[in-house]
């Protein structure tokens, strides 16, 4: 076993090695031709940098890589000291290094995946803002400009809101910046409300009517949204009362009572 845990460990410190060590002059000038295809084709990389950046870690993808390789090996090591006191054999050992590799980009999936869920939820207020403004006479592209200066209480959704608004004041058009940084973000319902605003503008018809169905149709999903959370908590509630009052049920009257009964029994 402690011949398994040295060779594991050593496999782990070589994967860090290479995970932390620079590229060659040779890729660097690759980098440099061709980023994108060039970086992409990384079978290692397991979180995007858009992702780390919904999930505010302050990281590249190759710096979270030597994250993921010093967490599996600090995994393998602890499992491996656990291994020389307790036979728990060589499965643990591989357990905890899949647990440890696996775990920071589990934390950084969900964060980032919370991220997006409350800044699509956000972007119906930006919605009631629009039409709002577009009610009261406001042109869209006037609206739209006013709204962006305003928080909405998502934070991915305030800073491409943000990124926006910079972009308009330097002289790039309104609409089609939002899609794009929308796009960009993966936030899809402010994404296709900017791209239809922009096509009702180039058509000449009425983005009145667009607003007053994107915010129907938001409402809907969010109506949905809330009567799907309302009809699970019956089924949590049991749970709860299941888990925190059937032992002390049992404790205090079943297993008393069933005592009782065998004493009766005896005699």
């Amino acid at each position: 076993m402690t011949t398994l845990g040295a060779v594991l460990a050593a496999v782990a410190l070589g994967a860090l090695c290479l995970a932390i060590r620079s590229p060659s002059a040779v890729g660097r000038r690759l980098e440099h031709l061709a980023p994108h295809p060039t970086r992409g084709r990384s079978p290692f990389r397991t979180a995007s940098a858009r992702d780390l950046r919904h999930a505010g870690v302050v990281l590249t993808p190759d710096a979270f890589l030597v994250v993921k390789v010093a967490a599996a090996a600090a995994a393998i090591l602890l499992m491996a000291t656990l291994a020389l006191f307790l036979s728990i054999g060589p499965a643990p050992v591989l357990l905890g290094g899949y647990a440890g590799w696996i775990a920071p980009s589990l934390v950084v999936a969900g964060r980032a995946g919370r991220a997006r869920v409350q800044a699509q939820r956000a972007t119906i207020v930006v919605v009631e803002r629009l039409d709002a403004l577009v009610a009261s006479g406001r042109p869209a592209e006037t609206a739209l400009a006013r709204v962006l200066e305003r928080p909405t209480g998502a934070a991915l959704l305030d800073q491409t809101l943000r990124r926006v608004r910079d972009a308009y004041v330097l002289g790039a058009p309104l609409f089609r910046t939002l899609a794009h940084h929308a796009r960009e973000e993966g936030l899809d319902a402010c994404a296709s409300l900017a791209e239809d605003l922009e096509r009702s503008r180039d058509m000449g018809s009425a983005s009145g009517a667009i607003l007053r169905e994107r915010r129907a149709a938001l409402r809907a999903m969010e109506r949905s949204r809330a009567l799907d959370a309302a009809s699970k908590v019956e089924g949590r509630l049991m749970l709860v009362l299941a888990l925190c009052y059937l032992p002390a049920l049992m404790l205090l009257v079943v297993i008393p009572l069933f005592i009782s009964l065998l004493d009766g029994l005896a005699v």
